[in-house]
């Protein structure tokens, strides 16, 4: 609901200094900020001298409420009404300023203002209305708040010209200075997302290269032997877990950026959170030789979280300390319940946080330097995760360090809920094993010729009758001749895709064939479509073998499908 605010009279050069002025003060009463009102009083003023240069009189109403363009936003509306011969419909039509008219007044107005638009009435005048949006963090308004800012506005007393130029003066003045702020803060951005770009080729090349000279050293090395495999492996293990923690942080990363995180919700156990936690991290730590700190993981509170985020959440919190924290450091866990909230504390003696670097230490792509290795810089990333996951959960995350070499702590809070009937999870029931005399048929469609090598050795190293295709239609053909119970297949194939694949087999086999995505991409969109297809589950690349073969094993044992008979 818009209220009137004031309105203001066109007449003479005189009225229009009265409507700046007037624009300033409803522009600070109702919390615009100081840019905002330069704009929007730039704008007002523009379209207040074209009416009264082209027609000589217009009213000019001054609305606050709620957002007529924008949902859940308020805002100042401008409205400025003449009796005019109307604008012509060359200048605006459909929304638009004509291509001959976007030089001067009108084209300059719609582009300092939130939302901008023209009615107009052939013969019968014209009306110009310009929004502004107030802050996100402005209190919404209620009709005895705007009266109450009216009365104070009428109690000021309408500025002389003198008064009005030394306020265009000031007003331009502390426009220059935000101009030049943002200019500042832009040109910081740019460098951070250039460092960034850099950094990142650095910390994918280092993976890449030990990957490839391993490759190399096992391919030319004469009398190889298990030994050196074994080295070798291990090497290219552990270079592919980096990588693909690279990537996936690069994904959550644009993912929690654009919104686009769907959380799956469940009530845990605070104790039962940490512990899975800090168990993602306990090899790095160990590796860094610290001393780890807990306190007892009793599930003192319980919270309302998507468990997968949460913990990585708290594991990345856990993993930066161990990383700024030199060998053989320290790092503190603490668990404190305040009323109905509850605080998760991460606290380390190792390089700590300039003061200056604080208050951006949650930006992307921010990182304070330090005399860590380069290897153990990072992207910059994981705590912008940190901070937008915490706030998806309706937590928040806040940093404190004394300074430099002072260490740092990091308080993750998140509010509780009532804990769960009972106050026990369920324990996991674990399938039973499978006869590996009687191995399950599995089809392994992936046009990848690599993966499709490696991943069907695996599949018959642990006992499955694999058969392997390198595009749909092979896939089909071979499901066709040998009806498989479980199949893996790719989403992005050569001729018919994964999607067509999986919505043949379910015509042909129905529900006695488990259907299984693989993609590297992970939008919603292809999740959807991919359910849409039948398919059963949905796994992203680089795949987690030790976790799809548990999937598998969980599956129920029995007879091979057969084709439907169609009638």
């Amino acid at each position: 609901m818009q209220i009137v605010a004031l309105t203001v009279k066109i007449q003479s050069d005189q009225s229009l200094v009265v409507l700046r002025h007037r624009c300033r003060q409803i522009s600070e009463l109702f919390g615009l900020e100081p840019l905002q009102r330069t704009r929007l009083t730039t704008a007002v003023s523009e379209i207040g001298r074209n009416a009264l240069q082209y027609v000589g009189t217009a009213t000019v109403n001054f609305l606050v409420g709620a957002s007529v363009t924008h949902s859940g936003a308020q805002s100042v509306l401008i409205r400025v009404t003449d009796k005019g011969p109307g604008i012509p419909a060359s200048v605006w039509s459909g929304g638009e300023i004509g291509a001959l008219h976007r030089v001067g007044g009108l084209r300059g107005s719609q582009r300092l203002v939130d939302t901008f638009s023209i009615e107009a009435r052939p013969g019968e005048g014209s009306t110009v209305s310009m929004e502004m949006l107030l802050p996100q963090n402005s209190p919404w308004l209620q009709a005895a708040d705007i009266s109450q800012r009216i009365d104070e506005l009428f109690r000021r007393q309408p500025q002389n010209p003198h008064e009005e130029l030394e306020q265009q003066n000031r007003d331009m003045l502390h426009a220059l200075e935000e101009l030049r702020q943002h200019k500042h803060d832009l040109e910081l951005a740019d460098q951070r997302k250039n460092e960034f770009v850099a950094m990142l080729a650095h910390e994918l090349r280092n993976p890449l290269a030990a990957i490839s000279m391993s490759v190399e050293i096992m391919r030319r090395k004469k009398n190889l032997q298990m030994a050196d495999v074994e080295k070798y492996r291990d090497t290219i293990g552990r270079q592919s877990t980096q990588l693909t923690k690279l990537v996936n942080d690069l994904m959550d990363v644009s993912r929690v950026s654009r919104g686009k995180v769907e959380l799956e919700r469940t009530v845990v156990g605070v104790g039962k959170l940490v512990f899975e936690a800090v168990e993602m991290t306990h090899a790095f730590v160990d590796t860094k030789k610290h001393r780890l700190l807990m306190p007892a993981l009793d599930n003192v509170a319980w919270v309302d979280v998507d468990l997968v985020r949460m913990k990585q959440v708290i594991s990345n919190l856990v993993h930066n300390a161990a990383r700024y924290t030199p060998l053989g450091g320290l790092i503190e866990i603490g668990i404190i319940v305040v009323d109905a909230l509850v605080h998760i504390s991460v606290k380390d003696n190792g390089v700590g946080i300039d003061a200056a670097m604080l208050p951006k230490i949650f930006e992307l792509f921010t990182q304070a330097s330090n005399s860590l290795a380069r290897e153990d810089s990072g992207l910059g990333i994981g705590l912008t995760i940190v901070q937008r996951m915490a706030e998806d959960h309706g937590g928040t995350v806040r940093a404190h360090s004394a300074g430099l070499g002072c260490g740092s702590e990091f308080v993750l809070t998140l509010p509780t809920v009532t804990p769960p009937a009972g106050e026990c999870a369920a324990q996991p029931v674990l399938a039973a094993a499978r006869d590996i005399g009687t191995p399950q048929r599995l089809l392994l469609v992936e046009d990848n010729v690599d993966a499709l090598q490696v991943m069907t050795e695996l599949f018959q190293m642990h006992g499955y009758d694999c058969a392997a295709a390198g595009d749909g239609l092979q896939g089909l053909a071979a499901a066709m001749d040998h009806p498989p119970k479980i199949a893996i297949i790719d989403i992005g194939l050569p001729g018919l895709d994964g999607f067509g694949l999986a919505t043949e087999l379910r015509r042909l086999y129905g529900a006695d064939m488990t259907l299984i995505a693989m993609s590297g991409y992970s939008a919603p969109d292809t999740r959807q479509r991919a359910e849409q297809a039948g398919f059963d589950d949905f796994l992203i690349k680089p795949i987690d073998m030790p976790a799809l073969l548990q999937l598998l094993q969980a599956l129920p044992d029995a007879a091979q499908p057969s084709p439907l008979t169609c009638p």
